[in-house]
């Protein structure tokens, strides 16, 4: 069968597969004033796959040297940049330079065994094999180096698309390299060839949704962490620490699990930023939250109830282990005062636990820790006091 007569079966999956390519890179376009990495190298593996699929759908009425060597050049600068955008966006090496000297060889490659030496099947060898190269390095990327913090779903899905894309072209080269196909018509209808072109196709722009997809997820992660983080110290605001309190608390009812909550006030802080300035008070409370990061277990919680005041939620944890937990943030910050660039800064925290009971609220809880913190502070600063049960 003539090429001519079966390249119109294939030009729908064409065409489709060019209008999502083409969306997709209005959407890149958008995203890319937010300024995630990768975007850019994403954008541009859609203008080169909007470039190499009119030059391989008009194989048959363009020269060789637009439908093999540009098409099949577009094709591997499409697939590098996606693994590119991919490398910038997880924050892993790039390999430019290799992918650089790999897409230049296949060109000049492409070009020689067209016009010095025809020969399709050295062609399909060299652009196949190198985009299932690049699709594979791209699958394992993704596999190895997904966000912890972001979902899961994304990341191995794009790993699934790159894998399959890489798998399909490797056969494609595999298939054609042990000379089953028919060289004189790569686009005949058999059911393989129709069905490995089309599911190619559908994989192209269903990679650079993925892509979309990751830069979304990261600027909704993004803007929830900003929305939940004490924009100086890090640590949740109050609102959150609050939320995620109850709901803890809702847990250690249903489950009959011990939980503490602490108070923490800095000691005299107005008069250590009346003394040193305001930039170095902002010091001190970033090194206290430094030592509370370091010391605290996963799963505790720490949050800024307003100025120089922090709470603690300890979930799974006994009044006398509670104790024992922040007396040692006490003593720690006691030991290691801030820096700045006046000096260093020394100060200190009162502390105020109180450990939950069954029914007992979140506000009540918070109302115990209080009563202890000044107590605390009544009776000289710089210490840690348990709130009494009967309060």
């Amino acid at each position: 069968m003539a090429a001519a007569d079966t390249v119109p079966i294939l030009l729908p999956v064409f065409l489709v597969t060019e209008l999502l390519c083409a969306c997709n890179t209005v959407q890149l376009w958008s995203l890319k004033k937010a300024g995630v990495a990768g975007t850019r190298s994403w954008l541009l593996a859609n203008v080169a796959m909007l470039g190499y699929l009119p030059a391989l759908a008009l194989r048959t009425a363009l020269p060789l040297v637009f439908s093999v060597v540009l098409s099949n050049g577009l094709g591997l600068v499409a697939a590098s940049a996606f693994y590119i955008g991919c490398a910038r966006f997880l924050g892993r090496p790039t390999h430019v330079r290799a992918l650089s000297l790999m897409v230049l060889s296949a060109v000049l490659a492409l070009l020689w065994f067209t016009l010095a030496e025809d020969s399709i099947l050295i062609r399909i060898v060299v652009s196949s094999g190198g985009i299932a190269i690049v699709f594979a390095a791209t699958a394992a990327l993704l596999a190895c180096h997904r966000p912890a913090e972001q979902r899961a779903a994304v990341y191995w899905l794009c790993v699934a698309c790159s894998a399959a894309t890489s798998l399909l072209h490797l056969l494609r080269s595999l298939y054609y390299g042990a000379g089953f196909g028919n060289l004189q018509d790569l686009f005949a209808t058999t059911l393989p060839n129709v069905f490995s072109m089309s599911l190619t196709a559908a994989l192209v722009p269903g990679l650079s949704m993925l892509a979309v997809a990751m830069v979304q997820e990261h600027l909704l992660s993004d803007a929830t962490f900003r929305a939940e983080r004490d924009g100086m110290t890090g640590v949740l605001t109050r609102q959150c620490f609050e939320t995620r309190s109850m709901q803890l608390i809702q847990q250690a009812e249903a489950r009959a699990l011990p939980l503490c909550l602490v108070l923490m006030d800095l000691d005299h802080f107005k008069q250590i930023n009346d003394r040193h300035g305001h930039q170095a008070g902002d010091q001190v409370l970033l090194t206290f939250c430094n030592l509370l990061r370091q010391g605290l277990r996963p799963g505790d919680m720490v949050g800024r109830m307003g100025g120089e005041e922090f709470a603690l939620l300890l979930p799974q944890i006994h009044a006398a282990q509670a104790m024992a937990l922040a007396e040692r943030l006490r003593q720690g910050a006691a030991a290691m005062p801030a820096t700045s660039l006046g000096g260093s800064i020394p100060y200190s925290v009162s502390m105020g636990l109180s450990v939950w009971q069954p029914g007992l609220s979140f506000h009540e809880l918070y109302r115990h820790a209080d009563l202890a913190l000044y107590a605390a502070k009544r009776a000289g600063r710089n210490q840690v006091m348990q709130a009494a049960q009967s309060d």
